[in-house]
């Protein structure tokens, strides 16, 4: 036993020096990153930084808080003591092997991307998909989150909108709204339309009278349908709707016109 060689446990100080020096840059990478993300998420909507859309803010922030961590792994591993070489290899090896298991990962960035470069939405604005609708309250890499009208929080993939239609009812500042009124068949239809015409003209709600006009809709064997359509404000859209029908109802009913029944909204 005295014979046995002693083991040098001085000459694993420099391992444990390197192996601490980079499990601290990585912790000092993580704890910047975060840093970073919030303060660019701050910064760039602040009103004395840089005014950057609130839809394009999360794809920044994201986007330097992995490319700090990225590099904060790759500085701790080679302060470490591993080769940069190899660790490149194995980067390039593990990202091939990460991009064909998360294909479908792959495909929501692409598709945050493309959302937030073509502006199909923005954040604050309400829009409608085949599977949800809701206002936009973050556009980010992977997935986009949206509270519904019910006010519940949707996390939706990213891939899943860009992959159908979005109707957006915000973009434009005015929106049509057509309402339609039966009116019995023995009334004066000329005369009715004529009310209607110039009720919705005068109307301040109406924000283009010349675009206004009343059709006949439909008819049945008691009734005829008469849609008015006008322009509002979109965001006074569902308040002015209501408004009008009562109006333009209270209009043929001052005038003697019969309604034998009334007919919701059609919201365009």
């Amino acid at each position: 036993m005295e014979n046995l060689p002693k083991f040098d446990w001085t000459s694993l100080m420099p391992i444990a020096v390197n192996l601490l020096s980079g499990f601290g840059i990585f912790i000092l990478g993580w704890i910047l990153s975060g840093w970073a993300y919030r303060t660019i998420m701050s910064r760039l909507g602040n009103e004395r930084g840089l005014q950057v859309s609130a839809t394009i803010r999360p794809l920044i922030a994201t986007s330097v808080k992995y490319a700090i961590l990225l590099g904060a792994l790759y500085a701790g591993l080679t302060q470490a003591g591993v080769a940069a070489s190899s660790l490149l290899a194995v980067f390039g090896a593990a990202g091939l092997a990460i991009a064909l298991a998360v294909q479908g990962t792959l495909s929501n960035i692409a598709a945050g991307i493309m959302l937030i470069f073509l502006r199909s939405m923005k954040v604050g604005e309400f829009i409608e998909t085949p599977n949800i609708s809701g206002t936009v309250l973050e556009i980010g890499l992977f997935t986009t989150h949206i509270r519904r009208g019910d006010g519940v929080f949707v996390t939706v993939p990213n891939a899943q909108i860009w992959s159908s239609q979005i109707t957006n009812y915000s973009r434009f500042d005015e929106r049509r709204i057509d309402i339609d009124i039966a009116i019995a068949r023995d009334n004066d239809l000329a005369a009715a339309i004529a009310v209607l015409e110039a009720t919705i003209a005068d109307h301040p709600l109406v924000v283009d009278p010349d675009l206004t006009n009343v059709t006949i809709l439909n008819t049945t064997p008691h009734t005829v349908i008469l849609q008015t359509r006008c322009w509002v404000a979109r965001t006074s859209f569902r308040a002015d709707s209501s408004t009008l029908r009562l109006v333009l109802h209270e209009a043929l009913r001052s005038q003697g016109f019969k309604l034998p029944k009334t007919f919701p909204i059609n919201e365009v």
